[in-house]
């Protein structure tokens, strides 16, 4: 996200809004009360899509049908319980509706805070007003646009009243795309949209904050603080170590301690449809009689290993390997979801770092959510690790960001002897003081590797930057550190703990990060003319 210039700032980006009249609203209303989804939420982008003139204002649906729209990308019984083809098509109509809504109008003037706002948060923390219906209604909404559709999807089985706030969806979400895929490709369309409108929301208020600076009004902070995103920062529920359960969230792994702290949304979410007649004949055909066939003479045959260790050959059945270390053996991100999984991560991380920058004071200060970044990437596996911090592979995090989180990596896990400098950015002299020539902090193979990939990263950085150049200093520097970290890991291959399968993994990342960074000092970064290359 960027602060735009001042002709961006004028320029509107969105056409003009008018809500949707009552009549056709309650038309609307009916289609979906009568659970005749598809046909509902077609008539509203039919409406919103009238007219062909950009001035032209567009019909808003209401927030209420916004927000059930939304619940039907995730809930059960429009996605993995669904039993009619209604309930089937109903999450791609409604993503249709969403995204048009979003990009034709824009979050602001279609209320999308208020539709996307956990309901029971607003009475337990704002003491919102309860009609007669015990729905919460809020300050800013007016009646009818408060009042509920006849519908449980609606009410009490809406995303919006089973989350306990944003944070609990997005770490469940996260934790089904580790453990349970059919329910991620649910939960990733939603965050997917999600993250476009809260990147959309805040993009709008700092245009309109610069559009203010520029016609020499007061540019007030309350804009920002009115964004989606601060809403769910400042509402969640966490009396005590807020910010580290919204970081925990992002980097839920599916674990027993992040299944534990985030829960399934919906109850029974993870039970699915009974099979069709037409289903289970086809389960009955695929279990005919077939040719037998042989059985495996061992055990360990039967989950097989699709590979051998790197440059050994040795065949280690899967089963005889401890769990964290599967990830390693064929530099799987799946572990954690996944390449979308991961992009969604880091475009949400920055966004926090965005509201840091902005408002610290109210939020927390840039440098100690960092350190929270930090904490919780620095002990991920080598594969996930790699992909967060490599500046080729997630573009989400500008360079400068990248820079940073990779400069609170390293404080953290190089070793006690690096020295320090006073140097507020970096630069190729701290880069070659402080850093290249050191190892980590402890004997690990994979902290070492950890840190030669962080140093690669920072290599590029620089260099696409044009603030680096091979000269003497840094090839000694780089080949001093590739050293030290080779000496610092041979310690830790001589355990013998029953996991010397998995240091050989860990050391051959270290050994091909090794000769990464070897080949972007020697082949990559323009040479000083007159000095010749250290041996």
């Amino acid at each position: 996200m960027t602060v735009p210039t001042s002709q961006e700032a004028l320029r509107p980006l969105y056409r003009p809004a008018r809500p949707v009249p009552f009549e056709l609203a309650q038309h609307a209303s009916i289609f979906l009360e009568e659970k005749l989804y598809t046909q509902g939420l077609n008539f509203l982008l039919n409406i919103l899509t009238s007219g062909t003139v950009a001035s032209t204002p567009a019909l808003v649906p209401p927030v209420q049908h916004l927000a059930v729209a939304a619940t039907f990308l995730v809930h059960p019984a429009t996605t993995t319980r669904a039993k009619t083809a209604e309930e089937e098509e109903a999450p791609h109509a409604a993503l249709r509706l969403l995204r048009l809504t979003n990009t034709l109008v824009g979050p602001i003037a279609s209320k999308l805070g208020p539709a996307f706002s956990f309901s029971h948060l607003e009475i337990s923390r704002h003491g919102g007003r309860r009609r007669a219906d015990d729905t919460p209604v809020r300050g800013d909404l007016s009646a009818d646009d408060a009042r509920p559709l006849n519908l449980d999807l609606g009410q009490s089985q809406s995303l919006w009243s089973r989350a306990g706030d944003f944070w609990h969806a997005v770490g469940w979400a996260f934790n089904c795309s580790v453990l349970h895929h059919e329910r991620w490709a649910r939960w990733q369309v939603w965050l997917e949209f999600m993250c476009d409108v809260l990147e959309s929301d805040w993009n709008e208020r700092t245009r309109h904050r610069h559009r203010d600076k520029t016609k020499e009004q007061d540019p007030s902070l309350q804009i920002l603080k009115d964004s989606l995103i601060f809403q769910y920062i400042d509402e969640a529920s966490a009396v005590y170590g807020r910010n580290r359960r919204i970081v925990r969230s992002i980097f839920a792994d599916g674990g027993s301690t992040s299944s534990n702290e985030f829960r399934e949304v919906f109850s029974h979410e993870l039970k699915h449809a009974a099979k069709t007649d037409s289903a289970n004949g086809k389960k009955r055909s695929a279990q005919r009689p077939q040719s037998p066939r042989p059985r495996p003479r061992h055990q360990h045959a039967r989950r097989p290993y699709g590979g051998s260790a790197p440059s050994t050959g040795i065949i280690v059945p899967i089963n005889e390997i401890p769990t964290k270390h599967i990830p390693y053996m064929h530099g799987d991100v799946g572990f954690f979801g996944g390449m979308r999984s991961l992009a969604l991560r880091q475009r949400l991380l920055h966004l926090l770092s965005t509201v840091s920058e902005f408002l610290p004071e109210d939020f927390t200060p840039l440098e100690d959510l960092y350190h929270l970044f930090a904490e919780n990437i620095r002990h991920l596996p080598l594969p996930i690790f790699q992909a967060f911090i490599s500046p080729t592979v997630l573009p989400s995090f500008s360079p400068a960001a990248q820079t940073t989180l990779c400069e609170f990596l390293l404080y953290r896990m190089r070793e006690t002897a690096a020295p320090t400098s006073d140097e507020e950015y970096l630069n190729q002299g701290k880069l070659v003081q402080c850093f290249l020539p050191y190892s980590a902090n402890t004997s690990s193979t994979s902290d070492n590797a950890k840190i030669s990939i962080i140093l690669e990263s920072l290599l590029i950085l620089l260099a696409d930057s044009s603030m680096l150049t091979s000269d003497p200093a840094l090839d000694r520097a780089v080949r001093d550190g590739i050293d030290a970290r080779a000496r610092k890991s041979q310690r830790e291959s001589r355990r013998d703990d029953g996991s010397q399968f998995a240091d050989h993994i860990e050391y051959t990342w270290l050994a091909e990060s090794a000769e990464r960074l070897l080949f972007l000092v020697d082949e990559f970064l323009p040479h000083v003319e007159g000095t010749a290359m250290v041996e």
